[in-house]
């Protein structure tokens, strides 16, 4: 079992924020149910070990846990990797071959990089979904199984609906349970005991005294804006420990480029937010430059307290 059924702690979700602390409480309460579930989240925030996380304090837990990453599978394999394939189902299949949803019954299984997967592919899954039964390639037999299905994104899928490339109907249905993995840059806060799980990781794989990090290394990681989120945090601190050979990592072996603390005004370019989106944004980033001062975040936002608090209650944000 993944010790981070009991520990969560462990990287990339160990927390010190509120959103993830939301995130985490979240997935405990729905692990118990077989609804289907979707995790979204920029690339390198967890997806992945999220669903792990949901799968192991599960009731199903000591089943399997299957993932297949559609991205790293050949369009043209993945029906066959997902439903399996009877012998001789196209050339070089020498023999039965069961998929990913066979070997996850009694389980769950992950289906990371949903929109990854072509229209016609999308409406065999659906059924999947609907039926949980199945054939394999060139099978006729039809094959019922009990798994819990998970699905992950880094995409928008409700704009790839909108577009036409991405079906509704299997949206809607993996979309029954929806958590949403923040961005490293939205929870700064985090940074410290994410640092610091990765050095002990480190240090019980070596054998050896977990490093420290100086205040100008962690001041450094501080003021980065982490685009590959809590997967670049993880390098960036392995290349450090490398590059250190005492027992503190100083600022020089922080290998990240210093970039502003906030600039929603081009990040809202960037990502095409709604006014309301940059709203938001703006006033989380004022409210952590301020360490959560309500009042110092009123007056630099141009508000008064009463205001800043129904923005807060409006945009969900503690």
């Amino acid at each position: 079992m993944n010790a981070i059924a009991s520990d969560v702690t462990a990287v990339p979700l160990a927390h010190r924020s509120a959103l993830m602390a939301r995130v985490v409480d979240l997935a405990r309460r729905v692990a118990s149910s077989d609804a289907n579930l979707l995790v979204a989240g920029e690339s390198g925030t967890g997806k992945g070990l999220l669903a792990r996380f949901i799968h192991e304090t599960s009731p199903r837990h000591s089943g399997p846990f299957v993932t297949i990453t559609c991205a790293n599978i050949a369009a043209d394999l993945l029906e066959s990797e997902l439903f399996g394939h009877e012998k001789g189902a196209f050339t070089g299949a020498v023999e039965q071959k069961k998929g990913r949803f066979e070997l996850a019954d009694g389980g769950t299984i992950l289906i990371d990089g949903v929109s990854e997967l072509q229209p016609p592919l999308q409406g065999k899954l659906l059924r999947v979904v609907q039926e949980r039964s199945f054939e394999r390639l060139a099978g006729t037999r039809t094959i019922s199984v009990d798994v819990r299905i998970l699905a992950s994104t880094q995409a928008d899928l409700e704009a790839l609906v909108a577009a036409g490339s991405f079906r509704k109907d299997l949206f809607y249905r993996l979309n029954v349970i929806r958590i949403e993995i923040p961005p490293l840059r939205d929870r700064l806060e985090d940074v410290p005991v994410l640092a610091e799980q990765v050095l002990l990781g480190i240090a019980r794989r070596r054998g050896s005294a977990p490093k420290r990090l100086t205040k100008g290394a962690l001041d450094r990681l501080m003021a980065h804006s982490w685009p590959g989120n809590v997967r670049e945090l993880q390098n960036v601190i392995e290349s450090a420990a490398i590059l250190e050979d005492g027992p503190e990592i100083r600022a020089e072996a922080i290998r990240v480029g210093v970039t502003r603390p906030f600039a929603p005004i081009a990040e809202a370019m960037h990502r095409r937010y709604s006014l309301a989106q940059l709203e938001e944004a703006y006033i989380r980033d004022v409210l952590r430059l301020t360490g959560n001062n309500r009042s110092e975040a009123a007056r630099i936002l141009g508000i008064n307290r009463k205001t800043l608090l129904e923005k807060r209650k409006r945009y969900g944000i503690p």
